[in-house]
């Protein structure tokens, strides 16, 4: 039996943040059930599920310096695995889902059904990015990505009443930042 193989967690992350290939592999073996099932869990297919899954664990070890134990290191992984599932689903065909994109964010932020239609894509996701951490998480999943808040407050570790809450910051921000670029007309209040 391999001595390595009855490593603590804390042992094997700092096996991988040196770059050692053989903790990275049992790090993997370790995790890949979990994060694989999640995949799959979104994504139906198996192969792009696997691709999804393994471009997830290449961030994670590229980013392991990063994760300083302060949380769940599970909670950190689904982060960047729902954020490689994301940029999965970007990447599928990206002027169907920018034009999906932006009748989403309309519907999401109560606005004009035309109110989006002259701004791109690019100018519209320039705005979400804009938004703070947490706040434009939650917004991309549910709005643009379409997930419940039930789903959402697992994948980012939070409440779900934080991730209701989120979704209400970042519609006002961004309604704000519509206004102040002159993107929409403020709605005219005819009581007197």
């Amino acid at each position: 039996m391999d001595s390595k193989s009855n490593l603590s967690e804390e042992e094997l992350l700092e096996g991988c943040r040196k770059n050692d290939r053989a903790l990275q592999e049992q790090f993997y073996k370790l995790h890949f059930d979990a994060l694989y099932g999640i995949c799959l869990s979104r994504i139906k297919d198996k192969e792009e599920a696997m691709l999804v899954v393994n471009n997830a664990f290449l961030r994670v070890f590229k980013k392991i310096e990063l994760y300083n134990g302060s949380g769940s290191l599970g909670a950190w992984m689904r982060r960047i695995l729902f954020n490689a599932i994301s940029d999965y689903y970007r990447s599928l065909n990206y002027t169907k889902n920018s034009s999906q994109a932006i009748e989403n964010i309309n519907r999401v932020l109560v606005l004009k059904s035309t109110a989006l239609s002259d701004l791109y894509y690019e100018d519209i996701i320039q705005l979400v990015n804009q938004l703070p951490e947490t706040t434009r998480e939650v917004f991309t999943l549910f709005a643009i990505d379409g997930y419940p808040h039930s789903d959402i407050a697992e994948i980012l570790n939070i409440p779900e009443g934080s991730s209701k809450w989120q979704l209400h910051q970042a519609r006002k921000i961004l309604k704000a930042k519509l206004l102040q670029s002159n993107a929409i007309q403020p709605r005219l209040n005819l009581k007197t």
